[in-house]
Parts: C-alpha cells; structure tokens; sequence
C-alpha cells in the first residue's frame, strides 16, 4: 500500500501505519544529544522524533543538516512475534536535495580509535 502525505497533517499514531509506504518524505541529518553518531529526522509530515533508519554512508558524507528526499515505510521490529520497541521509518530510494548542501558545514567523522565505529567527532569544514 502506497500513500502520500503532501501537506497533511503530521502522522502521530504511527501504530496503526506499520507496514505503509509514503513517497516523497523530506529528511534531514541532525545532532542528537543522546549519541554521537549524526542521526536522520523527518521534515514535515512525521514527528521528527522518529527515528530513521538510514544508510551510513549518506550520513558521513554529507554535512550536517543536508536534506534528502526519500520513500519511507514505517516499521516494528518483533520479538517473539510480539511489537519490540517504537515504530520507526525506513529509507529506500534516497535522494539528496541538491540546494541544502552548504560549501562548509559540520562533517560527521568516525572517532579515531573506535573500535565499534560507531563513535563520532564533528569536524567543521570549508570548500577552497
């Protein structure tokens, strides 16, 4: 089932949108106080406290705050066939908005020494 938010209003009862797809969500990678690593939100339709899953690459190449245009579908992950944990949006089809990407801007870099990889630092670069 595929649907399309527009400008509606924003999804909160995202329990009973499990398994739905919508096309042309705007996302942004942000900070998140909690975690080191750059983390992806919603722009508009969807509450940006939903959590994204996100393809990494996309995340470390780009600065901070870069907007991206993808599909989603909301998803839950079970355990023993029961609900586990929020429901959450998936990527597919990732697209970045080319205007959002600033010359300079904070760049997500993997922290020298991790040895998870998943701890970052936030270098600020510039374009010469």
């Amino acid at each position: 089932m595929k649907g399309s938010i527009g400008n509606a209003q924003k999804l909160t009862d995202l329990d009973k949108l499990v398994g739905r797809f919508f096309g042309h969500i705007e996302l942004e990678t942000c900070l998140d106080a909690t975690i080191s690593r750059p983390r992806v939100r919603p722009v508009g339709a969807f509450s940006p406290d939903i959590r994204v899953e996100f393809p990494r690459a996309l995340r470390e190449m780009f600065p901070i705050g870069t907007r991206f245009k993808a599909t989603v579908k909301v998803c839950r992950k079970h355990v023993d066939g029961k609900p586990h944990g929020p429901p959450y949006l998936k990527a597919y089809d990732v697209a970045v908005i080319a205007a959002s990407i600033s010359d300079e801007g904070l760049m997500a870099k993997v922290r020298k020494g991790s040895i998870s990889g998943l701890a970052y630092d936030y270098v600020w670069t510039t374009k010469n």
